[in-house]
């Protein structure tokens, strides 16, 4: 049987060819698992005409978590999968960054609501609203979904492909498969095929412009997967805000989404850049570290023995 353990610095030219599937092709090994595994458990209910939510469930905890943390064990041990959940608990970091994951797409989409006459007043009140908001981010979507989705997109995927390119093309690469596997949703309730067009086209879209948002939140809280699950939650949070009319998409959340990656993406050039990860090399060094697994503890001297002391 193939050893989980990873491979050692100072390892011999080739030693990674000697190791099994999943240290060869980490990223590889994930996709085929979370689609083989993932992708029947959305379509099968849909063919049945049934909910699709116990599917969406399948989908995080066993294909996409699953696959996530099985990987990571395969390639990098135990060690690899502690250090992978460890960043789910990653919570310190600037009390800006942290208003800008919780409000800054909600603050937008209600501004674009109210520039374009689509605001409305929520029936349950303003105070309501925000409540509401905060549940739907911080316990149903982050804790329940959106924490355990961004482990395996988030945390392993997107992570390892940025330690290879960098910010913006591995937010590309992540964002098609992310986009990819979310297809199925376009299917439910019977829709006609120009919806699912349209609706698939937007998921793609949204995906590129989300994943980038997400890659940089990586960089500038030291590779936290919890800012990002917050994240997506929260943008998901802000497509159900009763104050905003806008279909069923919410083009106001989407213009927002697309708005704030702009804003922060200008601010990380301008403001202190040699304070984060900015450009390929830094941005792949920064990726490396969050992935590399820990080293293993050297054996540390055994002290020697009276008789040896005596003879010293």
């Amino acid at each position: 049987m193939a050893s989980a353990t990873p491979f050692p610095a100072g390892a011999p030219v080739g030693a990674e060819r000697r190791g099994n599937l999943a240290q060869r092709h980490p990223l590889t090994v994930f996709l085929v698992l979370a689609f083989a595994i993932g992708v029947p458990g959305m379509v099968i209910p849909l063919l049945l005409g049934v909910s699709t939510a116990p599917g969406l469930l399948w989908l995080v905890f066993v294909a996409l978590l699953g696959s996530s943390l099985l990987v990571t064990w395969l390639a990098d041990g135990r060690a690899g999968v502690r250090k992978l959940l460890s960043r789910a608990l990653l919570w310190r970091f600037s009390a800006w960054r942290w208003a800008i994951i919780l409000f800054a797409v909600p603050v937008l989409t209600i501004a674009l609501a109210a520039a374009s006459g689509t605001l409305t007043s929520p029936e349950r009140g303003w105070a309501a609203e925000i409540g509401w908001y905060l549940f739907n981010t911080l316990i149903f979507g982050a804790l329940s979904l959106n924490l355990w989705e961004e482990t395996a997109w988030a945390g392993f995927a997107q992570s390892r492909w940025m330690a290879r390119h960098g910010l913006l093309v591995a937010s590309l690469i992540t964002a098609v498969f992310f986009a990819a596997i979310h297809v199925p949703l376009q299917f439910e309730g019977d829709p006609s095929g120009s919806r699912i067009l349209a609706g698939t086209g937007l998921v793609f879209l949204t995906a590129l412009i989300a994943r980038y948002l997400l890659g940089m939140h990586l960089l500038d809280t030291g590779g936290s997967i919890l800012a990002a699950g917050v994240q997506h939650a929260s943008w998901n949070a802000a497509q159900k805000l009763e104050a905003v009319e806008g279909g069923d998409w919410d083009w106001q959340m989407v213009t927002a989404l697309a708005l704030l990656t702009l804003l922060l993406a200008v601010g990380r050039r301008i403001r202190r850049p040699q304070a984060r990860p900015v450009g390929p090399e830094a941005e792949k060094a920064a990726a490396a570290q969050w992935i590399a697994p820990p080293a293993p503890r050297s054996p540390s001297p055994e002290a020697p023995s009276a008789d040896d002391r005596h003879e010293l």
